[in-house]
């Protein structure tokens, strides 16, 4: 994915950000998750989260799930990924799940501002208890809400 950054004036330059998702049983592993922006970046951190979300809900936290990694300042055109491994979580305890994944930095011109950049997994869920989870398929009414708002 990525986003331009700027004012409705003038554009600084262009964010990058993925995240790719894997899916083995009720395990989640979110790697690589990546960072790249055209212009010097500091406070960058990565944080992932597992969300009790079917489709069309806003889901809450599950407990324990929350992930980060602080990476700091990244210089202009650098790529900077969620070391070592990325976000994983393991629960097999709720019907359906949503993982959040979260991109936050500071540009250096204005230093008191921390910007966000987030995504949500399509959802993934399990029949009667079964430890194994799926994709949902990826229509609107099969995604978390607030995919295209914030939190």
């Amino acid at each position: 994915m990525w986003s331009d950054f700027g004012t409705a004036d003038e554009v600084y330059g262009q964010v990058s950000y993925a995240a790719e998702y894997a899916l083995v049983g009720s395990l989640v592993n979110v790697r690589p998750v990546t960072y790249n922006a055209t212009f010097d970046t500091q406070g960058v951190t990565f944080e992932g989260n597992t969300l009790d979300a079917c489709g069309g809900q806003t889901g809450s936290a599950i407990p324990n799930a929350y992930g980060f990694s602080h990476v700091g300042t990244v210089p202009a055109n650098t790529s900077t990924f969620w070391n070592p491994n990325g976000y994983t979580n393991y629960n097999g305890e709720h019907d359906c799940k949503s993982i959040e994944i979260q991109w936050s930095f500071i540009f250096p011109e204005y230093p008191d501002t921390t910007y966000y950049l987030y995504a949500k997994s399509p959802v993934m869920w399990s029949l009667d208890d079964d430890p194994l989870y799926r994709f949902h398929n990826t229509q609107p009414n099969d995604l978390p809400a607030d995919f295209f708002g914030g939190r």
